[in-house]
């Protein structure tokens, strides 16, 4: 069996929702060992549909959600009661033997329960904590509550998705969150680097907002450097044109174009080589300042043909080009599936799912999926057994005196 390229690293995960899981996700898919603390009674996305019916799921009634084994696969589940000492304590016990830990809560919450960074790092000072928040834990927003759609909202995204005349308009997935994650996921391997030469460990500090403001691509420069604002301008792209989704026959085709070489291609697919040899159209800023007047005169012609036969004539110049897949086809789609890209797990309430796969393959380590998520408190008594030497009595006490 290969070996895992995170085998050995230990994730405390406390985290809820979507940014901490999905970041944590990513560490258990790569071999860590994600312990998954949640309340006794299991985190809030485990109400998130698709639900099993109830009465076709068994008996853990909160272990129905699609939606958390999927960010949840490959982790170990235990409950903590963090408002009670004892579990403080035993949480504590953990960080000791833990080499990072993960939380998404409100700032300051994590100082009231006494186990902020400076608590930990005296209890383990090779710790690496991670906290992911809407505005960071400090500034004057740090305070403010938020969530995917506020990232977008005040990172300037909203500003830049939509179609010019339409109302402000969100990214159709939880960019915030995956963005905080995606950061938070490279810090903390930063960190573990770090760590490796040095022995010391610290403290991360991820904010969704900036996380967001990040992957802006141009648009920061275009306002600092240029003094231009961008707006939305629906599926086009802000540097090349055309590159955007124009109506045929039957729907739409995604055509896309970077530079002049790309652009002489699509003249002759399109058979106008009268545009290739327009001096108007020379440059790639001339062609974007003439995006909606090009849009048009595109859409002319692909209105003519199906979308297969556009497609057709893009692929035999060897132009980008791609249907727009709902998520059945991307599901069906053979390429994804050749390539072993989804994976089917067997949840023992759910039954077998199939779910995203791990998004990069390492020839010498890669990843796998080889749990589905946990049921609420399922290791109780393995992780607390195997790490702090209690026996299935004394887990049976903790229960009963609701510090699990």
């Amino acid at each position: 069996m290969r070996s895992k390229a995170l085998e050995g690293i230990r994730v405390l995960d406390l985290t809820q929702i979507y940014a901490g899981p999905y970041c944590s996700m990513l560490f258990a898919d790569m071999g860590a060992e994600v312990i998954k603390i949640e309340p006794p009674r299991g985190e809030i996305i485990r109400d998130n549909p698709p639900l099993v019916k109830e009465g076709e799921g068994g008996p853990h009634d909160r272990s129905r959600s699609g939606y958390f084994l999927t960010l949840n696969r490959n982790k170990y589940g235990i409950t903590l009661n963090l408002k009670h000492p004892k579990a403080i304590s035993i949480f504590k016990e953990l960080v000791k033997i833990g080499d990072v830990v993960l939380e998404n809560y409100a700032p300051g919450v994590m100082k009231r329960l006494g186990i902020d960074y400076p608590v930990l790092k005296e209890v383990n000072p090779r710790i690496i904590m991670c906290s992911v928040s809407g505005f960071g834990q400090w500034g004057g927003y740090s305070e403010r509550l938020s969530f995917d759609i506020i990232a977008q909202a005040m990172s300037g995204m909203m500003s830049v998705t939509g179609h010019p005349d339409s109302p402000p308009t969100k990214v159709g997935t939880s960019l915030g969150d995956v963005s905080a994650s995606l950061h938070g996921a490279f810090a903390i391997m930063a960190a573990l680097w770090y760590r490796e030469k040095t022995g010391v460990g610290q403290y991360i500090d991820v904010s969704m907002q900036e996380g967001m403001v990040a992957i802006l691509e141009g648009g920061i420069p275009r306002w600092t450097v240029g003094k231009e604002l961008l707006t939305p301008i629906g599926s086009m792209n802000p540097h090349e044109c055309p590159m955007a989704a124009f109506r045929c026959k039957d729907g739409y085709i995604i055509i896309a174009t970077v530079g002049d070489e790309h652009w002489q291609r699509f003249c002759r697919a399109i058979n106008r080589p009268d545009w290739a040899a327009d001096p108007g159209y020379s440059t790639k800023r001339q062609r974007w300042e003439k995006k909606y007047i090009l849009q048009e005169e595109i859409e002319k012609i692909t209105t003519q043909y199906t979308v297969k036969e556009v497609g057709e004539k893009m692929d035999g110049e060897r132009v980008a080009n791609s249907p727009i897949m709902n998520i059945q086809q991307v599901v069906d789609d053979p390429h994804l599936n050749e390539r072993g890209y989804f994976v089917e797990v067997e949840h023992p309430i759910i039954g077998k799912a199939k779910i995203p796969g791990i998004p990069f393959k390492l020839s010498e380590t890669p990843g796998v999926v080889e749990r589905s998520s946990p049921l609420v408190g399922q290791h109780n008594e393995l992780i607390l057994g195997k790490y702090l030497g209690l026996s299935r009595a004394e887990v049976n006490q903790l229960q009963a005196e609701a510090v699990l």
